[in-house]
């Protein structure tokens, strides 16, 4: 039983050592002699938070007209012909899906207008999905009361969903750039910059942000250090095939590229697959930030077998394009990153049963040896992981057990997505985190 335990711990360790190792040779052999600087990781300073978060007094005073013309006709022209590069910064059509968000919408909206980006090449376009409290009329009153065209309010009936109300919105957007965002994550004034920097490379065809989540003292929450691993993946997997998966809070795509995807798709997983698909690489700009509150205690197991489920079928979805499409790494990422980490939870069970039968008298009536160092060691370390793990769900453990249970929830909840999946379950509506 020796091989079979051997082969489980490997596909466990391997998309959290072997594939980390492997990407950090490759980017090293691939590194050109004048590699580009990259953003310093850590903890965010507090003075860089902070920023993320303007004060109505900080915004600003004037209001931007409407988004103005894309790069054709007498601007372009006015810029040097047809043949000319397009003026920079291009435009940009914020969108933002909302459903019953009134207490997040004032503060998401006043720092809208706190972007560091031209006002004429600036819209918001908010869709509401149904919502049944006040959004709405809070959106009108603020975009009537500053006189702001650039702030439009799109309404959904029927609760469709998020993925179809981002359809709705990128079908009326008129920018040259779609950024998504969340109703309550809001941007650092450099974000936007940060996020369109990488589009002056023609290949690059979606660019995402990364989020800090606050605890409610105002610090980076328990389990930045699992998320800064991610953004350390995601960074050299941009250098690379493109990342695989975009922070759904802040992340850049060319109108160009954009697909209307089906209500049950999760955008932010879906659209670097279609960017690959499409020839073009989707990159990581660290420095391009959003602040988020935490996630509140509990319903955490049922949001991530929602994003589970949902990104299973994009994954189901997807993969035969991207072999026949030739995107063969970008699938070995994917399969890497993503696959290996969904199948944690059999591959734990089947390494459990492997070590249990070495170790349990008569469980292999054919083996005659000791049990031997490894299935001991699998023990133990498997009894330390579920003591951590249940630590951390009673909010004790310190940062190991949050970490496990963390690497516990999502790993369940894989499970859990992949068989309500399978049953026809179809993931289209959400509700506000407070909720």
């Amino acid at each position: 039983m020796n091989a079979p335990l051997a082969l489980c711990l490997f596909l466990l360790a391997y998309p959290l050592a072997v594939y980390p190792l492997a990407l950090a040779l490759l980017c090293f052999c691939a590194r050109p002699a004048s590699s580009a600087k990259t953003a310093p990781r850590g903890p965010v300073p507090p003075a860089a938070l902070a920023k993320a978060t303007p004060s109505p007094l900080e915004s600003v005073n004037s209001a931007p007209p409407p988004l103005g013309p894309v790069s054709s006709g007498p601007e372009a022209e006015a810029s040097g012909g047809a043949g000319s590069a397009q003026p920079w910064p291009p435009t940009v059509s914020v969108l933002l899906s909302v459903y019953n968000e009134e207490a997040a919408l004032p503060a998401k909206l006043e720092n809208f207008l706190a972007l560091d980006h031209p006002p004429d090449r600036l819209e918001l376009v908010v869709v509401s999905d149904g919502s049944t409290d006040g959004t709405d009329d809070l959106v009108r009153r603020f975009a009537a009361a500053r006189s702001l065209p650039a702030v439009r309010l799109l309404r959904q009936e029927g609760r469709l969903g998020k993925t179809s109300a981002l359809n709705l919105a990128a079908a009326q957007a008129g920018g040259e750039v779609l950024l998504f965002t969340d109703a309550d994550a809001l941007f650092a004034p450099d974000c936007p910059r940060r996020l369109l920097e990488p589009f002056l490379d023609p290949d690059v065809g979606l660019v995402g942000g990364r989020s800090v989540y606050l605890d409610e003292g105002g610090g980076e929450s328990a389990g930045s250090l699992y998320r800064r691993f991610e953004e350390w993946l995601k960074e050299r997997e941009g250098r690379l095939f493109g990342i695989i998966g975009a922070d759904g809070a802040v992340y850049a795509l060319r109108r160009e590229l954009y697909e209307p995807l089906a209500s049950e798709c999760i955008n932010d997983l879906a659209h670097p697959v279609r960017v690959a698909l499409a020839g073009k690489k989707s990159v990581a700009a660290p420095d391009a930030l959003v602040r988020e509150p935490a996630s509140p205690p509990g319903g955490e197991m049922a949001r991530q077998t929602r994003i589970m489920a949902q990104s299973w079928l994009v994954f189901l979805r997807h993969w035969r394009a991207l072999a026949r499409g030739g995107r063969w790494g970008f699938l070995w990422q994917f399969v890497s990153h993503k696959l290996l980490r969904w199948l944690a939870l059999p591959c734990m069970l089947l390494a459990l049963i492997a070590a249990l039968c070495q170790v349990l008298p008569g469980a292999l009536p054919a083996a005659s040896s000791p049990p031997g160092g490894l299935a001991l060691l699998t023990l133990a370390g498997f009894a330390l992981f579920g003591v951590f793990a249940l630590c951390g769900a009673r909010g004790g453990g310190g940062r190991p057990g949050r970490l496990a249970w963390l690497f516990w929830v999502q790993s369940a909840a894989a499970m859990l997505g992949l068989r309500r999946l399978l049953r026809g379950e179809r993931f289209v509506v959400w509700s506000p985190r407070a909720d």
